[in-house]
């Protein structure tokens, strides 16, 4: 007996259901996105907003609301949160737990939580991503530019906010963007970082650029290979 045989596909309607839950979580990731970038470009401490602290909160819930959709479609439940509890527990609102709780953190810990909705952001944008893209290696490829880009993009914002203070080096956004691309290619930069969240990124960067810097090689490869004239005779 084929095991595959009797197993229940996605209809359309659950796959316009599942494309509409993706693209309302990237448009409130987006949303928060802006709002930090905005406020940490300005020297706003958007941490302490109110405002902020609310539409966190909601855009957490809509996650939530999402990854119950995506569980109620999912043919194989224990499969798909296997599969899925990292992403299930970058939905959570732990700011909002904490204000809630009492519990109080370090500012550079606080200020790492409220990136975390973006992690679950990314990995729809990279779903995605794929759905729309026809070739395969070409796919995967824009996956990894997708992440590359993003971590780049966080990691700079989040260096400014913590050395922009204390590191005379670090005068504006784009002097940390440029630490962030040297630092992931393991180039180098004259900028040392001061504080905690500062060394913390750079060993990630590093860490990041070792493992997908030979992916983008493999995957150009292939690519060009694949549409080389030779390949089609």
């Amino acid at each position: 007996m084929n095991p595959e045989k009797g197993k229940k596909e996605i209809t359309s309607g659950e796959q316009r259901l599942l494309t509409l839950m993706h693209w309302l979580v990237l448009i409130a990731a987006g949303g928060l996105i802006a709002w930090i970038t905005r406020d940490t470009l300005r020297g706003v401490q958007f941490l302490d907003s109110p405002d902020y602290r609310k539409f966190q909160l909601g855009v957490c819930v809509l996650f939530q609301l999402d990854i119950v959709v995506e569980f109620i479609i999912a043919k194989n439940k224990m499969r798909y949160l296997g599969r899925n509890i990292l992403f299930i527990l970058v939905s959570i609102p732990y700011m909002n737990i904490l204000d809630v709780t009492g519990v109080h953190i370090s500012q550079e810990a606080l200020y790492a939580l409220s990136f975390v909705p973006m992690v679950r952001a990314a990995f729809v944008f990279a779903i995605i991503t794929g759905a729309l893209t026809a070739s395969r290696a070409l796919s995967t490829f824009y996956v990894y530019l997708i992440w590359v880009c993003a971590s780049l993009f966080f990691a700079a914002l989040m260096f400014y906010e913590g050395e922009h203070y204390i590191n005379p080096d670090v005068d504006s956004f784009w002097i940390s963007l440029w630490w962030a691309c040297m630092s992931m290619t393991t180039a180098g930069c004259y900028i040392t970082p001061i504080s905690t969240t500062g060394n913390i990124l750079e060993v990630f960067l590093a860490a990041e650029g070792m493992m997908l810097i030979p992916v983008f090689t493999v995957y150009i490869t292939r690519a060009v290979l694949r549409n080389s004239p030779s390949s089609s005779n």
